[in-house]
């Protein structure tokens, strides 16, 4: 196993190189040519804390970045921290009660309340003033959440991500698809 260093907040980063000065021009010039507009849809930062359903001993911070695609649905990004080195841990969707009371009862089984969360004040929206989202609140208490967890940082083995990866094989992808995209 690679060996891990902790980082300027004392967080675990992963293995590798420092990154070199050409590398952040070159990340400038890409931020500046591409348009990154998923990202910039993000407009809310959510701190609380999940629990792994297969073992209810492990808690872990978490920082969802927010981007609601409509008054019922919403997507997150989930990080470890709120700092400049946080790592991508998961991604949560949320639905309103509303749509989730039409989901088979199966699927809503793999769902979450937030009514605890936000009730029990360990849903946080930081350096927000409670009154400016209070309102806020009171409707994230009646949605629900699924959360894939796909970096398990707490297990002291911070270093890489452990869910399996999917790659492209040569001979499986399609050719046309990825003009376009490529032109798009």
């Amino acid at each position: 196993m690679a060996a891990t260093t902790a980082g300027s907040h004392g967080e675990q980063i992963p293995p590798g190189k420092t990154m070199t000065t050409e590398q952040h021009i070159l990340d400038k010039g890409a931020q500046m040519l591409q348009s990154l507009k998923p990202i910039k849809q993000m407009n809310q930062h959510v701190c609380t804390f999940a629990l792994y359903n297969h073992d209810m001993n492990r808690q872990i911070e978490t920082h969802h970045y927010v981007t609601r695609l409509n008054q019922d649905f919403l997507q997150c990004a989930v990080y470890d921290s709120d700092h400049s080195t946080a790592r991508l841990i998961g991604v949560e969707y949320i639905v309103s009660d509303r749509i989730f009371e039409t989901l088979p009862k199966e699927e809503q089984k793999l769902w979450h309340s937030h009514a605890y969360e936000v009730k029990s004040g360990l849903w946080v929206n930081p350096r927000v003033p409670e009154m400016v989202v209070k309102k806020d609140l009171d409707n994230f208490a009646k949605t629900y959440g699924k959360f894939w967890c796909t970096w398990q940082t707490d297990r002291g083995n911070g270093n890489i991500p452990d869910s399996s990866v999917h790659s492209i094989n040569q001979k499986i992808y399609i050719p046309d698809f990825v003009y376009i995209f490529n032109v798009g």
